[in-house]
This record gives structure tokens, sequence and C-alpha cells, in this order.
């Protein structure tokens, strides 16, 4: 009877001994990481999709407007009066009032901005200066001349040693957008044709190229912030705001405080093999890649690049730049 017990137990240590190596093969086989050429048109898609959120994190970013405010200029009156069907400067106060301003173009000087369309009649609107009916949507326009202190053949009027010289085919400068003082000081609007007008659309954008768990450990630093200290130096502000105007409108804002890095970088493709370092498996896999920054293509440096698997998919799990 003991020896029936005692064979019965060495057949089942056998077959438990049997049953582990085969579990023990079976979990390094499955555990196996893909072949390299199996992953090499989804790695190369990756990497070169990866540039651009690179760029949008931690390069240049997206492009913004210039942070310009509307000037305001101060208008001044002047009076005309009628002589011979004809209008002139009056050095007194009549009833045919226009107005004007002066500003410095940087490029053509001081100009004056002047009206020329007078109300003369009920719904009847005159040309003061070229003669000719107008209408009233002429009331608000002006006309431009630079004015000087040479003399010249060609200048509509002069007063106190200046000569105003026509420029009927100038237009004041004028720029896609405005700031204002409500604005936030430290952020400038994103272009409307940059691509992504809302911080889901990077992250949307975003998420088709690295892996989730690599975004959670950067979107913070990006479009939250991160405040390490009580100090005011202590607190990282976010690279993008969602912000909402005092009308009610929405943008998409980037910080103007951050110091962008150099983010390009080319990959050497054909050199591309599986990391001896650090160890792949079926799920995580580490491929080193030569690479080098353009303009300086005589340093070569070899990446780690870290790829998970997510959702049946493989994703970049680290930074490529």
């Amino acid at each position: 009877m003991k020896k029936r017990l005692i064979a019965v137990a060495v057949v089942l240590a056998l077959i438990l001994a049997a049953l582990g190596t085969f579990l023990v093969v079976r979990h390094v086989r499955n555990n196996r990481p893909p072949t390299l050429e199996s992953l090499r048109p989804r790695v190369e898609a990756l990497i070169n999709a990866s540039h651009e959120i690179n760029e949008i994190f931690w390069g240049e970013g997206l492009a913004t407007y210039p942070r310009v405010y509307k000037q305001s200029y101060t208008r001044h009156p002047f009076y005309l009066e009628k002589q011979d069907n004809v209008y002139v400067y009056s050095a007194t106060e009549t009833d045919n009032k226009l107005y004007y301003y002066t500003f410095t173009d940087n490029e053509v000087g001081e100009i004056l901005a002047y009206q020329y369309c007078l109300k003369v009649g009920d719904g009847a609107y005159a040309d003061v200066e070229l003669g000719g009916a107008l209408t009233i949507s002429d009331k608000i326009k002006y006309r431009y001349a630079k004015v000087s202190t040479a003399q010249d053949p060609t200048a509509i009027f002069e007063k106190d040693g200046k000569y105003y010289i026509p420029l009927p085919d100038y237009k004041e400068k004028e720029v896609e957008l405005y700031y204002t003082a409500s604005d936030p000081e430290n952020y400038d609007y994103v272009r409307a044709d940059a691509g992504y007008l809302t911080i889901d659309a990077i992250k949307m954008k975003a998420e088709t190229v690295y892996a989730n768990d690599f975004l959670s450990s950067v979107c913070e630093s990006i479009f939250t912030g991160i405040k390490v200290s009580e100090n005011t130096s202590g607190t990282l502000y976010a690279r993008y705001i969602d912000h909402t105007d005092s009308e009610g409108e929405s943008y998409l804002m980037k910080s103007n405080t951050w110091k962008a890095a150099n983010v390009s970088r080319a990959y050497l493709f054909d050199t591309m093999r599986l990391s001896e370092k650090r160890k792949s498996n079926a799920k995580d896999v580490f491929i080193d890649i030569d690479t080098y920054v353009p303009g300086n293509e005589g340093v070569i440096q070899t990446l780690t690049v870290s790829f998970t698997l997510q959702a049946g998919q493989w994703y970049l799990n680290s930074a490529t730049y």
C-alpha cells in the first residue's frame, strides 16, 4: 500500500512538473514580441505622424495672431464754406463740418486722414473735394494725404508750412485680429487656419499617435498646468487654454511665455532594430533607431523608441524628438 502511494505521488509530481514546464513555455511563447518586419510600417507611420504633435506640444506650437491692439485716433473738426459751387477751407466755424485725424505710418511717414463726404440736403451727399454726388455710405469714409514740410505742386492743401500730398491708393493697415485689454496677457489667440480650434481637437490628434499612458503624463502640463510650490515661479502654466471672450465666443489660446524646444529630428529607418538593453515582449516593444538633427547630419544619435499595444493597435509610448 505504501509503495503504491509513493508511486502515485511520483506520477503526480511528474505530471505537475510537465504541466509547469508547458505553462512556462506557453507563457514565453505568447509573450514574444512581434517581428520587426511586421511592425515596420506602423513604426514608420507613427514616428512620421509624431513630428506634428511634437511641434504642437513642445516646439514652436500652433501659429498665433500677432499681439496688436487697435489704435484709436482723436478726431478733430474742420470747416468748409461754399464759394461759387466749390467748397474751400474755412478758418472759422460753419455749418459744413467734417473731421480729420493724423497718424504715423512707419513706411510713409505722417499721414492726414480726412472726410470728404458732406450732407447737403435730405438724402443728398456731395464730394467736397472732387465734386459729384455721393451716398450715405461714403459719410464714414476717409481719404489720405502725406504730411510734408517740402513744397510739392501736387499738394491739395497747405497750412502753417505743411503740405498735404494726396495718397489716392493708400489704405490703412488692418490686421486679422485685434487684442483687447480684457484678453489674457500671457496667452495669444491661435490662428483660425492653424488646424486646431480647441484643446479637445489637439488631444484627439495626439491620441492617434501616442498611447494613453504616455499622454496622461504630459497632458497635465500642456493643457492644465502644474503647481510645484506656492511661489509664482513655482507654477508652470498650461501651454494651451480654451478661452471664452467677453462676447461669449470661444477660442484656443497659446502661452506666450513657454520656451520652445527644438523638436526637429530625422530617423534613419533602415537602421531600425530591437533594443538589446530594453527587452521587448508581446505588449511593449523597444526599438533602437539611428537619428540626427537636420542641419547637423554628421552627428548620429541612437534613440530607443517605446511602443505599446493598446486596444489591439500599436502606439508610441515615448517622445520622438
